[in-house]
């Protein structure tokens, strides 16, 4: 009997060592995947939203409240405007966006990343009608549940307002001065 229990236990420690290195062996591999495809979708986000830009110098961003604000510059090399992601707290979670600004501090525009919102009422947000509401504004916009929300939901627009007037604030205070 005492046999049986140790051939058992070695045939589960043996099982469940082949099965912790495949599963090493697969998180190796798709970890990596998964970094460089965030990395796409934030450079193809950051071109959607500061399209007057041709490259970005991640190198030269600036640091202001936990937010890196990296600068675009358009075929001539001149300094076109700025981009930022955001994380701003939503009705369900975390809602990360990514947001472009000109040298004025105006909206250029918006790419929601990822957010966690209600479907069919604040992932609303993730609609591209929406997020080019906000093209040209600036921080003396403010939120009117009549034009930048939707019916069913105030929360989720409401949290991006907030983000992209947190970021506007601190893009005018620290970064273009």
């Amino acid at each position: 009997m005492k046999n049986k229990f140790v051939h058992y236990g070695a045939v589960l420690f043996i099982i469940a060592a082949v099965s912790a290195g495949i599963l090493a062996a697969v998180n190796g591999f798709t970890s990596q995947v998964i970094a460089n495809n965030a990395i796409q979708l934030v450079t193809e986000a950051r071109k959607q939203v500061l399209p007057a830009a041709a490259s970005f110098k991640e190198e030269e961003g600036k640091e202001v409240e936990g937010m890196t604000f990296i600068p675009g510059f358009d075929e001539a090399g001149s300094n076109v405007g700025y981009v930022v992601s955001v994380d701003q707290n939503g009705y369900a979670g975390n809602i990360n966006f990514v947001l472009g600004l000109d040298m004025e501090g105006k909206i250029t525009g918006i790419n929601i990343i990822s957010s966690g919102e209600t479907p069919g009422l604040g992932a609303r947000i993730n609609e591209p009608e929406w997020q080019s509401h906000w093209i040209g504004e600036d921080d003396s916009h403010e939120f009117n549940k009549a034009t930048d929300a939707f019916a069913g939901a105030t929360i989720s627009p409401n949290a991006v307002y907030t983000g992209m007037m947190r970021t506007i604030k601190a893009y005018k205070a620290e970064v273009i001065k």
